[in-house]
């Protein structure tokens, strides 16, 4: 089997979801990276990562040391050169409530002293979970469930990769998380103006779950993929199958009118060095030149009609 990357955002389930990996893999086949003070940490995390860095050398140290899982608190684009993007699942919350829900933590666990307003204005704070998968293609990733639909998330989960991860409720203090925490209006606007961006990556990554729970539903191979730029003549994006080697079909549709199909085949060095499928060679591109300034253009995976990510787009004046 090859190994698994877990980015264990804090206030995610994500302890949840480690005990029941600790079940499935055995804690001896789990390596932890919870920064170089935790005594969770590996040695060959302190060694390879932290002291010495190489990369490679901790490579080797992990296949030797027979792991199967590596877990813990960090920023995604630190392991994905080693393991691939692919081979890395995390889960992600609402942005307001994880906030809150680590406020809580801090206070009862780390001694914070201060108050609801600075904790969540400290820089360290904002935009999180959007931080903690920086620099990556985040629609490629192996997984990404979500805190509140934790057992369907790891149901999915599961049926992907050929696992049997039991959904234990470690840590789940709140009822699973269904009951949201309250705060004042003049907190959560302030929230939703500092972590925009967050909110904007979580719902966008919320309607390729819900994607994959339909395409799961219908018996249909989901597609990673993201329309990435557009000038004044080609519009570009990439995607990728799930499952196989095949090359994905998009089609490109203005008002509800398919007007191009490509075939996602072209190469993409920056997705081919992360560790995407295919080689990196994935990408696709339309020729928009005959449309107008306001036209939507939609870009579906042809077999299915999945929405990529930032589909629509639309078209600009020309610069």
């Amino acid at each position: 089997m090859k190994p698994f990357v877990f980015i264990h955002i804090p206030k995610t389930a994500g302890t949840s979801f480690r005990y029941g990996a600790d079940a499935f893999f055995g804690p001896e086949r789990i390596c932890r990276d919870y920064g170089p003070e935790s005594p969770e940490t590996s040695e060959i995390v302190n060694h390879w990562v932290t002291k010495v860095p190489d990369g490679w050398r901790f490579k080797k140290a992990f296949e030797n040391e027979g792991y199967l899982l590596l877990t813990g608190h960090f920023h995604a684009v630190r392991y994905a050169p080693i393991f691939g993007i692919r081979r890395m699942v995390t889960f992600l919350r609402d942005p307001i409530q994880r906030t809150i829900s680590e406020f809580r933590h801090f206070v009862r666990h780390n001694g914070f002293t201060g108050d609801f307003e600075a904790f969540y204005r400290a820089k360290q704070n904002i935009n999180r979970q959007r931080r903690i998968l920086d620099h990556l293609p985040w629609p490629a990733l192996g997984f990404l469930g979500f805190t509140e639909h934790y057992q369907e998330s790891l149901a999915l989960l599961n049926h992907k990769f050929g696992l049997q991860i039991p959904a234990l409720s470690e840590n789940l203090s709140r009822d699973s998380y269904t009951e949201p925490y309250e705060v004042t209006a003049e907190q959560e606007a302030e929230l939703r103006r500092l972590n925009a961006a967050e909110i904007r990556f979580y719902n966008l990554a919320k309607e390729q779950f819900e994607w994959r729970r339909r395409l799961f539903e219908r018996q249909e191979p989901f597609v990673a993929g993201t329309l990435m730029r557009a000038g004044d003549k080609n519009l570009d994006g990439w995607a990728v199958a799930d499952e196989g080697d095949d090359p994905v079909t998009v089609q490109a549709r203005v008002n509800g009118e398919v007007i191009a199909e490509a075939v996602a085949n072209q190469d993409r060095p920056g997705l081919r060095e992360k560790g995407v499928a295919r080689g990196g060679f994935v990408g696709f591109s339309f020729d928009i030149s005959h449309l107008k300034p306001g036209d939507l253009v939609e870009c579906v995976v042809a077999s299915s009609g999945q929405s990529l990510v930032r589909s629509p787009w639309k078209i600009q004046s020309p610069s």
